[in-house]
């Protein structure tokens, strides 16, 4: 399993259309085959976003055919600046 973590530092504070685009894009890497995708709220102007994967592959395919189109109308402009994103393989893991 993989996961990707992305940061996203807004330049004004998140919004509630911009958590319904969350959520709608969210459930969109999920129907493309993510085993998981979550946002986290850290602060007003920062949001992590956790996704999961079978494998890397399945991340960069995924990006390419929805996580980005995605990113690229909904979050994108409203950022600060890049976006810190990371990809890895999950070593150690643990559920309730």
């Amino acid at each position: 399993m993989h996961v990707v973590i992305n940061h996203l530092r807004l330049r004004e504070p998140v919004t509630d259309t911009t958590v319904e685009a969350a959520r709608e894009g969210m459930r969109l890497v999920v129907d493309a085959g993510a085993l998981a995708a979550r946002v986290a709220k850290v602060d007003e102007t920062h949001l992590i976003l956790i996704l999961e994967f079978d494998g890397a592959e399945d991340a960069d395919r995924i990006a390419r055919e929805a996580g980005g189109p995605w990113m690229r109308e909904h979050i994108r402009p409203l950022l600060a600046g890049d976006t810190e994103r990371s990809l890895g393989e999950v070593i150690a893991s643990a559920e309730a």
